[in-house]
């Protein structure tokens, strides 16, 4: 385990839950006492530098949960050191820095997933099989938006590095994923983004608003904000020629629809049983489904639900987002 921020202590956690398949070996930290201290806890070995750790021959996967400006270089050194590797999203921050990571995996012959835990949110995973079904028919336009504001903001916080970019790469990439993964690829972009409600003296954008059009003609619309006073959320609207689709994290049951589709026919919206618990509930399952998905595909040989070029295309529509942002104008993504 390399960082033991807040992702990394629910990677952690997730190891600790199927210790009938993976047991963890070493956690790295470059804050020496939070990595003694969660070595401790977890019964393994400490370290501070991970380099130091990949030259343990009896470690197969490196799980890389550093601040996003950081996640090339360690993936692409665990890579190299034939690892298989685990990445937390964004893959990257730029496109040569994701390719390096895609290319140094298939170089050593390592597997390589991005982890995007929302691809194992069990009521995502249900809105995507009832589109690809056709429940609703032809999916027109997606609605995506993701508000948090439970984790302050501080001014030594690498967050706001103008390297790690701004929220658009930080949350817009879970939204950017799962349309794509749903809808198909994005044709262009239109973004608003800004620093609206932190008041710290960064150049940091908290808010965004974004338009997509998809190749498929559909349009989409994301909304992103760091600084709601709410505790975290996420929601999914999907409208079909034939139904439409309701998602919230916060629901108790998570999903609901309504269709008019011959063979699908609803009396009004249906609530389907889906495994699922409201905030923070939803973190824990989804990244032990994450985890324990990679672990199956080193284990017995499949390909990861979420590959390098997965992750290396959310990080293009981010920064085409910004690029947009800063031109004031729709940007074509190519």
């Amino acid at each position: 385990m390399v960082g033991i921020g807040v992702a990394g202590t629910l990677h952690v956690d997730s190891y600790d839950a199927i210790k009938d398949k993976a047991k963890l070996i070493g956690i790295c930290d470059s804050d020496k006492g939070r990595a003694e201290a969660n070595a401790s806890m977890y019964g393994t070995e400490a370290f501070t530098d991970y380099n130091k750790m990949l030259k343990n021959k009896d470690i197969e996967i490196i799980d890389v949960c550093l601040p996003h400006h950081m996640h090339a270089n360690a993936a692409v050194a665990a890579a190299e050191a034939g690892k298989n590797v685990l990445v937390e999203k964004p893959i990257a921050t730029t496109l040569k820095d994701a390719d390096r990571v895609i290319n140094a995996a298939k170089k050593a012959g390592v597997k390589l997933m991005v982890a995007e835990n929302h691809a194992f949110i069990p009521a995502h995973m249900l809105a995507k099989e009832m589109v690809d079904q056709g429940q609703i028919g032809r999916v027109f336009l997606a609605k995506a938006y993701e508000v948090v504001g439970d984790t302050p903001i501080t001014p030594d916080s690498w967050r706001i590095k103008p390297e790690a970019l701004g929220e658009i790469l930080d949350m817009g990439v879970h939204r950017f994923f799962i349309l794509r993964w749903i809808m198909g690829e994005v044709k262009s972009i239109f973004a608003f983004a800004g620093k609206l409600a932190c008041e710290l003296e960064c150049n940091f954008d908290d808010t965004a608003v974004i338009s997509l059009k998809f190749k498929n003609g559909a349009l989409g619309e994301i909304d992103i904000t760091d600084c709601a006073i709410s505790e975290p959320t996420n929601h999914l609207e999907l409208y079909g020629t034939n139904g439409t689709i309701l998602e919230d994290h916060m629901w108790e049951k998570p999903l609901m629809f309504f269709s008019n589709k011959t063979g699908y026919e609803t009396e009004g919206w249906v609530r389907p049983e889906v495994e699922h618990e409201p905030f923070p509930g939803y973190y824990c399952l989804s990244f032990k489904n994450e985890v324990e998905h990679f672990v199956d595909c080193v284990l017995h040989d499949k390909k990861p639900k979420v590959s390098g070029e997965d992750g290396r295309e959310a990080v293009k529509i981010a920064l085409s987002a910004y690029e947009s942002v800063k031109t004031g104008k729709v940007i074509n993504i190519k």
